[in-house]
């Protein structure tokens, strides 16, 4: 008998790795794991839930470029709250697919998250302080963005004449 070429049988790591990524049938072995149905939603559809998030993060980012610009302080706070869900859910999804990654992805994956997630930190708090800024002048009525002409000379700076007045035609009989 010679060799069978060509013929593969996937071994049961196999079918997990194919599966948590979405490609194949995911509630095969699943139920029969005792997965509970968060972990299973999670699990089957995870390349879909991170990279759903993903694009919702652009999104964000670009409302908060316009927060930024237009100085809008709940615009800010949104992208604050919504960088918070994003990394809870990668989280989430980190964690429950981490059983069915080999080492080495698994320690790459854990390093990628914790420097995302330290970044995120990092800038969350000039998001936040940037926001206050904003919160606290519109709350005192656009005071702190009024800029007023300030002269290096004397203190007291003689009042000008109104430019209205040399248009009115003077007679003298």
């Amino acid at each position: 008998m010679g060799r069978k070429a060509g013929l593969k049988v996937p071994t049961p790591r196999r079918q997990r790795t194919r599966k948590h990524l979405g490609n194949g049938n995911c509630t095969d072995n699943v139920h029969s794991q005792g997965i509970n149905i968060l972990s299973h939603f999670f699990i089957c559809w995870s390349f879909k839930i991170v990279l759903t998030l993903s694009l919702i993060t652009m999104l964000v980012s670009c409302f908060l470029l316009y927060s930024v610009y237009a100085q809008i302080y709940e615009g800010l706070m949104s992208y604050t709250v919504w960088i918070i869900i994003y990394e809870t859910v990668n989280l989430a999804v980190q964690t429950l697919t981490d059983e069915f990654s080999v080492a080495l992805v698994r320690a790459m994956r854990w390093f990628g998250w914790v420097s995302r997630a330290s970044l995120h930190c990092f800038w969350l708090y000039f998001v936040v302080t940037h926001a206050q800024i904003i919160y606290q002048s519109k709350k005192q009525g656009n005071i702190i963005t009024y800029h007023r002409r300030i002269s290096l000379g004397s203190g007291e700076t003689p009042r000008r004449k109104s430019k209205i007045i040399n248009f009115i035609p003077h007679y003298s009989d």
